[in-house]
């Protein structure tokens, strides 16, 4: 151990100060105390949350936020011969790779990952507290009787970083990757984009337009947050992959603790004002981060009314001078045809256990295969502006 450096692990964020939290993770609002500080009001069944914490003499220089409960790999699984491998076992074995997991990041979807450090740090500093972060790590797992260590979401532009921090022995995989689309200064979407895809925009713009209207709606708490949830819970129960398992709750401390950064998308019936869709947005200096998504299915209009989220969003994100839309994962024809640009995102796993260990070494890799991404969709004159655009946000896009 360093004679430098000492370490202490908590369980609430709110042990650490806010000033030190900015330190390590700056002024990001989807790595903010207050995200946490949501997680934990949630009060999620079974996740118990775990932070590490680095000091030099009296200085936190880094922090790793941990949260341990009991997951089901078949809800991350990105090759679809996985899956249906998978449940074909889980009619004989049902509880198949339904493990205990300590897991690095945050427990509600961020596409970030939280493994940092002060930037303050020399060379050798960094040697000593990463060796620090990765023995912690393995020990907080063994203490928390974890079958594998998780590292959640980490993007292209920072694997080697993370890879660097951690011991050698663990394994990265290729998961879904993120998605963002660009506002190109002076060019209002969708300008940029190709004829047909513009085409498009106009076709499923005007039918939603005959049926639905959209309100911003910006203190969700109480009722509301109910409501989106019932909404939220009919995306996820369509969805073949499950990230997490939210709760209203969770969503009644975004707005609570997020009062003027974050805000209710609405379309509503032009006829009767019911609602069919509810997209919960957080707003950055640079960006729009369309959190999470619900829609009241009915009909046939489940297309009209999602693609209409994306072109509304990108539309909000113009009118409040935003460099991007960060829309994260899945869904990526509609969202690439709609002008979405990808990066990879990467999936990190340990374990002690020589089972599991073979397993990730040797079965691991069949259940993530990179989904088909689409080319980007814009016009000639345009690509490199958009394409600019997010790497000088560090994107390292594919497409």
């Amino acid at each position: 151990m360093s004679d430098k450096f000492s370490h202490k692990w908590c369980a609430t964020v709110d042990d650490i100060k806010t000033e030190d939290w900015i330190n390590i993770y700056g002024r990001d609002i989807i790595k903010s105390k207050n995200f946490f500080k949501a997680n934990e009001i949630a009060n999620f069944v079974g996740v118990s949350f775990h932070y590490l914490l680095v000091y030099r003499k009296d200085t936190i220089v880094a922090i790793v936020p941990c949260f341990s409960y009991s997951m089901d790999l078949l809800n991350i699984a990105s090759s679809p011969s996985a899956r249906k491998y998978l449940l074909w076992i889980r009619n004989i074995f049902p509880s198949f790779l339904k493990l205990k997991a300590f897991v690095t990041g945050s427990y509600a979807a961020t596409c970030e990952h939280f493994i940092e450090y002060s930037s303050s740090l020399t060379p050798d500093e960094i040697i000593e507290v990463s060796v620090i972060i990765g023995g912690e790590i393995q020990k907080r797992s063994k203490k928390t009787k974890a079958s594998f260590v998780f590292v959640k979401d980490v993007r292209e532009r920072y694997l080697h970083y993370v890879k660097n921090i951690l011991t050698n022995d663990y394994r990265f995989f290729v998961s879904f990757p993120t998605t963002a689309i660009p506002v190109i200064e002076n060019i209002p979407y969708p300008k940029a984009i190709r004829k047909k895809n513009r085409k498009r925009y106009r076709i499923f713009k005007e039918k939603f337009d005959t049926d639905f209207h959209w309100e911003v709606l910006c203190d969700f708490s109480g009722r509301v947050s109910e409501e989106f949830y019932s909404l939220y819970k009919a995306v996820l129960d369509k969805a073949k992959n499950k990230f997490e398992f939210l709760n209203a709750k969770f969503f009644d401390s975004i707005s609570f603790l997020f009062k003027d950064k974050s805000f209710l998308l609405i379309a509503k019936n032009n006829t009767d004002s019911e609602i069919r869709v509810m997209e919960l947005v957080l707003e950055h200096e640079d960006k729009l981060i369309p959190l999470y998504l619900g829609i009241k299915y009915k009909n046939d209009d489940a297309k009209v009314l999602y693609l209409n989220t994306i072109f509304q969003t990108i539309k909000e994100a113009e009118r409040r001078g935003k460099a991007f839309v960060d829309l994260g994962q899945t869904s990526y024809y509609p969202k690439t045809m709609s002008g979405a640009l990808v990066e990879n995102i990467y999936y990190g796993f340990w374990s002690r256990n020589p089972i599991v260990k073979w397993f990730i070494n040797h079965g691991l890799e069949n259940m993530f295969t990179p989904p088909p991404i689409p080319e980007h969709v814009y016009l000639e004159e345009y690509a490199e502006m958009a394409h600019r655009v997010l790497a000088e946000k560090g994107f390292v896009l594919i497409n």
